[in-house]
């Protein structure tokens, strides 16, 4: 991503004014800058651990990958000032969001996440969800665009606008298996009653991705959650475990090399 000379004055004279705690830098806006290109963005987290004055920070399209948002997840357990943090359109991912979920357990000022467009999968999703319901104070995550199952999105906007829970649904961590496709590896080893035989099923496989989050096939139809509950024999659940790595294998899921 170029910038102009004049783009690349500016950003750099607004991360100066940040780091010397300018009282008339209470709205940032970088929209658009490749803070990641360089020490841009550790600058600006650095910055902002003792800021008193930022209260909204805009980083849409910033190509900030997981690294950058551990950044600023740093930055903001220490922060007390920022309230609104916009990072849509960028390449956060699951780690990415589990490292500001982290934060969020300690900061108590942010009232606001833009997360949008950001490759979230469940295991970003449910790490932001233990974080909102430790977290009083945030008022709204903002996730549309992400690859996590819309009730987990739903979950974490009924917490962070205060409605009360629907008493008529189970357990939420216990999801439904209509569509497999729709979740990641985590999510389904969460979801069955024993997880030990999931686990390492799922643990063996390694789908080409760059969050490393296996997405199910649709060919693949089991209900382990059944077959648990059946107390199927060990046999019938060594044969499930080889039609079920023989199928991730032909939507080219390659196994990882054992540790």
């Amino acid at each position: 991503m170029t910038i102009s000379k004049y783009q690349l004055r500016h950003l750099k004279k607004t991360i100066k004014k940040i780091k010397r705690n300018d009282s008339s830098a209470t709205e940032v806006v970088l929209n658009g800058f490749d803070v990641e290109s360089d020490n841009t963005l550790a600058t600006l987290a650095m910055s902002l651990i003792n800021n008193t004055h930022v209260k909204i920070l805009y980083l849409h399209g910033c190509n900030i990958s997981a690294k950058g948002a551990y950044l600023l997840a740093f930055a903001l357990r220490s922060n007390k000032s920022l309230q609104h943090m916009w990072l849509n359109d960028n390449k956060i991912g699951s780690t990415g969001a589990d490292a500001l979920a982290s934060s969020l357990l300690y900061n108590r000022t942010l009232l606001t996440l833009g997360l949008r467009n950001n490759s979230i999968g469940n295991r970003g999703g449910k790490a932001l969800l233990r974080a909102v319901n430790e977290n009083c104070i945030i008022a709204g995550i903002f996730l549309e665009g992400n690859r996590m199952s819309s009730r987990v999105v739903n979950e974490i906007h009924r917490i962070t606008s205060g409605e009360p829970a629907d008493q008529s649904d189970d357990e939420f961590e216990v999801y439904e298996h209509k569509d497999v496709s729709e979740y990641d590896n985590e999510t389904v080893t969460g979801s069955v009653i024993s997880k030990s035989f999931a686990a390492k099923t799922l643990g063996a496989i390694k789908e080409i991705d760059e969050e490393d989050e296996s997405v199910l096939s649709d060919e693949v139809d089991f209900d382990f959650t059944t077959c648990f509950q059946q107390k199927e024999t060990q046999g019938k659940l060594a044969k499930l475990k080889e039609m079920t790595i023989d199928r991730f294998m032909k939507r080219k899921i390659r196994p990882s090399h054992p540790r």
